[in-house]
């Protein structure tokens, strides 16, 4: 199965689990009137929702550039990672405060054995698809997929949370602890959110920084320069400066390549063939880079071009 069908697959999985999964929260959630179940229901209408999204995005992004969308459609990538992101975000806020006020008003009094039922099944779901997702985000390089694989991730460990501690609030109903089964619920949901935060905050900011066509990450950058590196020592270079930018699965670069003075440069084929071969050193660790490489032996132009 190619990538594009194995992408497909995990969006399909992903609306599925999520419909599923918002459905038997909600019923549960109000059932019991718990703040931790409804909190795992409505990440899972979020999900539902923007995996509807990402199933036009998904083909949206399989198109070639337009008039309209020079440059393809990327950029949409990113933009559906930040927007879910922001989404899963905003509710974690509203739910801990929530809680919050929960706490100072006594607490939620619920059926903590119908909690510890539903948090199993939730988890239990949860956590194959993140695997699943896991998997298929390393056969594909899908950021979207891997983004859905963190957002399951986050759901499974809500589910198996909330089990975990209401089998202990249902242990300790008829002991010296009793006076805490009311607080349980809010406080799972206080922690769960403090905990689960960090991960959405970290994709937006990723998000945002490819939107921005932000610099990618230092380790990338440096895996980058050290395949110039080899080109450089194959090829006459004086200087060189590398721009470069990653939009989802997409990478670009804008080298410009200053050649010796000394080195007689005999016609554009030349050129072009020095063009290829870098591009090919690059290509075989980056088959999705866009490389465009500027050669010059104008050392002023090439300082006006880049003052860095």
């Amino acid at each position: 199965m190619n990538s594009a069908r194995l992408e497909q697959t995990s969006i399909y999985l992903s609306i599925g689990g999520a419909l599923f999964l918002a459905i038997l929260g909600i019923c549960f959630g109000l059932a019991v009137q718990s703040g931790a179940v409804l909190l795992d229901a409505f990440f899972n209408v979020i999900t539902f929702v923007m995996a509807l999204t990402t199933l036009w995005i998904s083909r949206l992004l399989k198109r070639p550039e337009g008039r309209k969308f020079q440059f393809g459609y990327k950029g949409f990538s990113p933009l559906l990672n930040l927007c879910k992101s922001l989404l899963i975000a905003g509710l974690s806020m509203f739910a801990f405060a929530s809680s919050a006020a929960a706490l100072l008003h006594g607490g939620r009094h619920i059926d903590a054995g119908v909690v510890v039922i539903y948090a199993v099944i939730a988890a239990f779901t949860c956590l194959i698809i993140s695997i699943t997702h896991t998997v298929i985000a390393k056969k594909t390089g899908s950021p979207i997929v891997r983004v859905d694989a963190k957002n399951w991730m986050i759901n499974g460990i809500i589910g198996l949370s909330v089990g975990i501690v209401f089998s202990i609030v249902t242990l300790i109903k008829q002991t010296s602890f009793a006076w805490f089964v009311p607080y349980a619920d809010p406080t799972i949901v206080i922690i769960l959110v403090l905990l689960t935060v960090p991960i959405p905050a970290k994709v937006i900011l990723e998000s945002l920084n490819q939107l921005l066509l932000g610099a990618p990450q230092a380790a990338l950058q440096k895996r980058i320069n050290d395949l110039l590196d080899v080109a450089t020592t194959k090829f006459p270079c004086a200087k060189r400066y590398l721009r470069m930018t990653e939009v989802g699965e997409a990478l670009y670069l804008h080298l410009y390549w200053l050649v010796p003075n000394d080195e007689k440069l005999t016609s554009i084929e030349a050129i072009d063939a020095m063009r290829h071969q870098i591009t090919d050193i690059v290509k075989q660790e980056f088959p999705n880079v866009t490389l465009d490489i500027l050669f010059t032996q104008d050392e002023q132009w090439f300082r006006t071009m880049n003052p860095g």
